[in-house]
């Protein structure tokens, strides 16, 4: 299904602004999660969010909620400010939605395993609600969208921001048949493969070969079977790849068969992946006490891994004309 109007429209407002880019691509291709519900944490009478965080060993921090926009409220129905009026479970308005990014925990998890997935949504929940509502972008999110419809949009969604991005002239081009790239035609054993994006230059040149991969799980063989005339016929051209995948991001960086690969968000999956690494017995409040701290880490730990977004993925492809 081609991209809506209001979709190119999201993309087109916010062209400029790669935490805004990312904060549509994540909305768009949501993945709700079940696990939101943990969130509600009891409270005994007169405690306080940050009491309630340390009696609880809570592995994340309600501040990061507060802070992007959500109010806390106890039983009877009072915010919570100075202290709970009574006990029982909080509430937090407006609804708390968390995007399922974790495939290797299940939903019927407890103990550590259920900490960890659910404090690590909470954490990009924070960081995604913050940026839509500073910028005041409206994101419709899905609440039931298939893996493969997901992917597909993903897709689309990358091909309309790098035609959007990439000089006047330039061509994305979709599942284009290997028998129509030079070098790879006339070939016997290239058969009726397809390539996934190609980026072709105002000179007709063909600049790099693009995978996107909403999960890096996805389609490996295919992938490879993509690759292997490529990279045999045309050497010349770089492989990349395009992902939002969160439990293996710093893997893709280390043992992706690609040449360069770039997230959708890679300061959020820098910081997922410090607070789902987070022992128990640790406070996530103590560690990151604000948003501030929570998306910095997420940056310098992205940076550590050389995970690029999408804005250097534009920034690289343009580079790539200069080339001769």
């Amino acid at each position: 299904m081609p991209l809506s109007d209001a979709q190119k429209c999201l993309i087109d407002e916010h062209l400029s602004d790669h935490e805004a880019i990312s904060a549509v691509f994540m909305g768009l291709c949501w993945n709700e999660s079940a696990l939101a519900h943990w969130a509600n944490i009891e409270v005994n009478p007169s405690e306080t969010l940050a009491q309630s965080c340390e009696r609880l060993d809570l592995g994340w921090n309600p501040n990061w909620l507060t802070e992007a926009g959500f109010t806390a409220y106890d039983s009877t129905g009072t915010e919570l400010d100075d202290g709970a009026n009574t006990a029982g479970p909080i509430t937090w308005v407006p609804e708390l939605r968390t995007c399922r990014l974790d495939d290797k925990v299940a939903d019927s998890a407890s103990g550590h395993g259920r900490r960890r997935r659910t404090s690590a949504e909470l954490a990009v929940l924070a960081m995604w609600t913050n940026v839509v509502t500073t910028r005041g972008i409206d994101v419709p999110r899905p609440t039931d969208q298939s893996g493969g419809t997901r992917g597909a949009l993903f897709r689309d969604l990358l091909i309309y921001f790098l035609e959007r991005s990439l000089p006047d002239g330039w061509q994305v081009r979709h599942e284009v048949p290997l028998t129509h790239i030079r070098g790879l035609h006339m070939r016997r054993d290239v058969g009726d493969r397809k390539s996934d994006i190609l980026i072709i230059d105002s000179g007709n040149r063909l600049i790099a070969a693009l995978s996107s991969k909403w999960t890096w799980r996805s389609d490996r063989g295919t992938e490879a079977a993509q690759m292997v005339p490529l990279t045999r016929y045309r050497p010349d051209v770089p492989y990349a790849m395009a992902t939002a995948e969160f439990p293996r991001a710093a893997s893709v960086t280390r043992e992706s068969i690609e040449d360069r690969t770039y997230h959708v968000c890679p300061g959020w999956a820098g910081a997922w992946m410090s607070v789902n690494e987070l022992p128990a017995g640790a406070l996530a409040r103590d560690r990151w006490p604000d948003l501030t701290s929570l998306r910095e880490e997420g940056i310098s730990r992205a940076e550590a891994l050389t995970l690029n977004g999408l804005e250097v993925l534009v920034s690289d492809l343009k580079n790539s004309g200069d080339i001769l």
